[in-house]
């Protein structure tokens, strides 16, 4: 243990550790903090009175590891009432994620490689609020990760040659049963088995042994739910599928781009865009290099660029085979989600893991460029400083946008730097998970069970949250309790509903929640009846 905390240790890993506290601190402070978000309900295990394990996955529509890990913690947790402890596997696995990530990029490339992609994945907001929910991603990218990361081990080491093809076959079978989104690494995984049988110094029969008992196990896992699961599909899980790929449950407009502004509001896009430009350029440049280099009176600062460059060059050009299947991974999962599937919401975090890649090597592109236009060892410190200040911006800004929650975006707006983070366009279709949102809808469940006389409610909040914690009849008419929520996840933020609205304009609410001097909830006791009707009795 004492080697871990020894300076040669922390000098040694000083990049990795960098990597481990900014995605800790972006993955566990203030972890428990929100009251459940819809999504997160959904993967909950809550099955019907008298309905089994197997039967209530069956009817999901997503793989069992999320309904596993809430059935196991469902035996520690009844009333799924600790959010903190609930949310934490789901937290370390986002942690987990990042520091293999990490260690993949490393093998393959190089340090600087490693570092900087690792920090984009480790800042991005997508893989911060997938961290930060009870939901199936961080277990997807998770083992995404740890199936390459270990096939990479099998190619690479003789002590890893057996284990690394029979483990990382098995972390993409378990994958695969988080949810379906872990097929899309397939073209790095095949270009990783085939680098394994080319470089492997087991005999041919051994190999092919191997991987078919190695395959068979994993298609095993995978199949033994995937089978029954097709066999038994309902209605409404086939009418969900295409709603996803035609738009047509929606009624709104799907754009990943505006999605993306919304985990990471200011600046980040276009940093994105224009790095993943630079890297690709640069990646091609590498492939081309010996032809580049060979046109005459090519400027001398062209030269310079791919001298300074040789290290990654070298990189590049040795297996040029892994550079098409990391082209394929991404370019595969791109096409996938943004041309043939309409809503493809947060699903697009598949292409983004092989992004991260593309940026780190964008961003040596510009160091790069900068080293040879301007010659000076003080190049050196502004290229550190403009480093640091780019990472501190990601990171800073999804600290405001996912941990403080003085104000709680994107439920209402809120100020960062000189900036000010908007609301949500409702013209578009927004995927919100991971953000701050505290109601004390426990507090409220509580106080409205301390009056068994009143049997329903209406609330401005999404039916899936107030449902959970709510377990009275819903009627306008009938509605005894009328639940006010200030900037709801429906984003309703004013009352919609007529009777609420008189109500709430006659008299005061029986129970409040504030936040910082602002009120956040208004519960009312309202007459039963009609608008109509109350009125005519004199409310």
């Amino acid at each position: 243990m004492k080697k871990y905390f020894s300076i040669s240790y922390i000098k040694e890993n000083i990049l990795i550790i960098i990597v481990g506290i900014i995605s800790g601190v972006l993955r566990f402070i203030n972890l428990g903090y929100s009251d459940f978000q819809g999504d997160e309900i959904k993967a909950l295990y809550l099955p019907t009175q008298g309905e089994g394990f197997f039967s209530y996955i069956m009817d999901q529509r997503k793989g069992p590891i999320q309904f596993i890990i809430t059935y196991i913690l469902k035996l520690f947790d009844p009333g799924y009432n600790t959010y903190f402890f609930l949310r934490i596997p789901f937290a370390i696995a986002g942690f987990l994620s990042v520091i293999y990530f990490y260690k993949l990029v490393k093998l393959h490339f190089n340090k600087k490689i490693a570092f900087y992609s690792s920090l984009f994945f480790a800042t991005n907001g997508f893989f911060i609020a997938f961290s930060r929910i009870i939901q199936y991603q961080s277990f997807v990218i998770l083992f995404m990760i740890l199936c390459l990361y270990f096939l990479s081990l099998a190619g690479k080491y003789d002590q890893y040659k057996y284990k690394g093809i029979f483990w990382g076959l098995i972390f993409w079978s378990i994958s695969l049963l988080s949810h379906y989104d872990g097929f899309f690494i397939f073209p790095f995984v095949s270009y990783l088995i085939f680098k394994w049988f080319k470089n492997s110094n087991l005999e041919k029969v051994k190999k092919i042994k191997l991987f078919v008992i190695s395959g068979f196990m994993s298609a095993l896992l995978v199949l033994s739910f995937y089978i029954p699961f097709l066999l038994s599909l309902s209605g409404s899980t086939l009418e969900y599928w295409s709603g996803r790929i035609s738009g047509d449950v929606s009624g709104k407009i799907s754009s990943s781009r505006y999605l993306f502004t919304v985990y990471q509001p200011i600046y980040s896009i276009h940093i994105y865009v224009a790095l993943f430009t630079l890297g690709v350029a640069f990646i091609l440049s590498g492939l081309l290099s010996e032809k580049i280099l060979k046109i005459k009176k090519l400027p001398q600062f062209i030269r310079d660029f791919f001298t300074h460059t040789t290290e990654i060059m070298e990189i590049i050009k040795k297996d040029k085979i892994k550079i098409l299947a990391l082209f394929l991974w991404f370019g595969i999962t791109y096409a996938f989600f943004e041309f043939f599937v309409y809503i493809s919401g947060t699903h697009i975090y598949t292409y983004l893991v092989s992004a991260f890649i593309f940026l780190a090597f964008g961003l040596v592109t510009l160091e790069s460029i900068v080293f040879k236009i301007f010659e000076l060892q003080l190049v050196k410190i502004f290229n550190f400083l403009g480093v640091l200040v780019l990472f501190l911006f990601l990171a800073s800004q999804s600290y405001a946008v996912f941990v403080d929650n003085y104000r709680e975006y994107p439920w209402e707006e809120e100020d960062f730097l000189v900036w000010r983070f908007p609301k949500p366009n409702p013209m578009f279709h927004v995927s919100s998970f991971g953000f701050p949102y505290y109601r004390n809808w426990r507090g409220i469940r509580d106080f409205i069970n301390s009056h068994p006389e009143i049997y329903s409610y209406n609330t401005n909040e999404k039916n899936s949250i107030s449902r959970y914690y709510v377990r009275l009849e819903k009627d306008t008419d009938k509605s005894g309790f009328y639940i006010h929520i200030k900037d709801p996840q429906s984003f309703t933020g004013d009352i919609p509903h007529e009777k609420g609205q008189y109500w709430s304009s006659k008299y005061s609410p029986v129970f409040t929640l504030t936040r910082y001097g602002r009120a956040m909830v208004n519960l009312y006791i309202m007459e039963q009846g009609s608008l109509e009707e109350i009125i005519e009795k004199g409310f």
